[in-house]
């Protein structure tokens, strides 16, 4: 203390800052697509990747996340492997068959699959179940610098 005034300091973190030092790991400004048919799960991965700056939709199956990919196109999708309906793989067949999403990195999150069979399907990174904490951004992250490029166009 000096003069008898104190300093406030926040407890948020300085995310701005700590992104403008490292602009390469930063999910800051970045649309990502969350599918995952158990809802807490859900909305524990969309708070991860909010409180990392993404701007995240949730939704529970494939066919849905295809319903929003036909106006919405994000820089990354994150999915269940084990989904009601069809599941993950069906979804990565649908997204790499089209030329509006085929280069949409996606990260498949599972409990069941084993990674190289994710891997070798097609999927960018993998995430088991159960998720630590930083687990489902590490591989956002791992994902977007697979297949992003500084000249892509943002998302519509």
């Amino acid at each position: 203390m000096v003069g008898g005034d104190r300093l406030a300091c926040s407890r948020e973190p300085l995310m701005d800052v700590r992104y403008a030092l490292n602009p390469v790991g930063s999910l800051v400004g970045r649309h990502v697509l969350v599918v995952e048919d158990d809802k807490d799960a859900r909305d524990v991965f969309c708070a991860m990747l909010d409180y990392e700056g993404a701007m995240v939709l949730g939704t529970a199956s494939a066919e849905e996340a295809l319903a929003i990919l036909r106006t919405v196109r994000p820089h990354v999708i994150v999915t269940d492997i084990m989904l009601p309906g069809h599941d993950g793989f069906w979804l990565l067949e649908q997204l790499r068959g089209s030329q509006r999403t085929q280069m949409i990195p996606v990260v498949a999150v599972t409990a069941v699959v084993a990674r190289e069979e994710i891997l070798d399907a097609g999927f960018d990174a993998y995430v088991a179940k159960p998720v630590r904490p930083e687990g489902v951004v590490d591989a956002v992250l791992a994902a977007l610098a697979l297949r992003s490029h500084p000249d892509d166009p943002p998302p519509d």
